[in-house]
């Protein structure tokens, strides 16, 4: 296993990978001293190993927060905006949009709150309207003129069974990493969702079944063949500001809720992410 895959199974295994993948019954597991994860048999962590898990955790928990603060913010200029122009109906819901960014910004503080307790987080397993979320995200991270964004569904997939907080943060990063790709004028975002038949032996090693296949392409920057394979590690960035956080926390969410994530992209070609996730037992 290679320092950057050992990384991010920690990651997941021990800060966050310690929730349980869904189940049928929830998605919710215990962050009590990464317990069963860890060679020592006491399922302990070394000091120093559980002092770099704790400032990774505390490092995500800002960077996620700062997004929906950020939302928040944007929603509210957006809505005085609104209201200037009479447009009530929009402002009412550019507001609802920032109040679902506050709700999940508690979700966040009290997950990160249990965190440092030990004790229990529980992840919610709702019916989640994953065209509402990609809408209300777009809406709030692409207002630049210079943007071009399209949303395609086929009316059929729209429903996976999962966290929304969750679900807006892979949303929120996958959108604003797409937006930092702009250079110039005319840059075009599309989300692009439909309904995939998975079967056995594929090569996500993925439950055979009807999933959510979300596209989100960009026709920015793109990216070099050579740091691909490391885009999703633990502070890999290729932004001279960034934190290399956001993509990490995707994968994360991805693989939580038994889906997985890729990326196709050449440089100066722009990038594409796919999201496969378990369309909605609740269908």
């Amino acid at each position: 296993m290679s320092k950057s895959n050992m990384e991010v199974n920690l990651y997941e295994n021990i800060l966050l990978g310690a929730f349980t993948p869904m189940h049928e019954e929830g998605m919710d597991g215990n962050m009590a001293s990464g317990a069963g994860h860890h060679p020592d048999g006491n399922g302990n962590l070394p000091p120093e190993k559980a002092a770099e898990m704790q400032k990774l955790y505390f490092n995500i928990m800002a960077h996620e927060l700062n997004n929906f603060l950020h939302c928040i913010q944007s929603g509210i200029d957006m809505a005085k905006m609104e209201l200037q122009a009479d447009n009530n109906g929009e402002a009412d819901t550019l507001l609802d949009d920032c109040a679902r960014a506050s709700y999940n910004s508690t979700c966040l503080l009290e997950n990160y709150s249990m965190f440092l307790k030990g004790g229990s987080v529980h992840l919610k397993n709702n019916k989640i309207d994953v065209v509402e979320i990609a809408r209300a995200s777009a809406k709030m991270l692409l207002r630049d003129h210079r943007i071009n964004f399209y949303l395609e569904t086929d009316n059929i997939a729209k429903y996976v069974s999962g966290d929304e907080t969750q679900l807006c943060q892979l949303f929120h990063n996958l959108l604003k990493n797409a937006k930092e790709a702009m250079t110039g004028n005319g840059i075009t975002i599309k989300i692009d969702m439909s309904r995939a038949s998975i079967g056995m032996n594929n090569p996500d090693k993925l439950m055979p079944g009807e999933y959510l296949r979300i596209k989100i392409s960009d026709n920015g920057v793109g990216i070099d063949k050579n740091n691909i394979e490391h885009l999703f590690d633990p502070y890999f960035t290729l932004k001279k500001t960034g934190t290399g956080l956001g993509l990490c926390v995707c994968l994360w969410i991805a693989r939580s809720h038994k889906g997985s994530i890729g990326v196709d992209s050449e440089s100066g070609k722009g990038t594409v992410f796919t999201v496969l996730l378990p369309q909605s037992k609740f269908d």
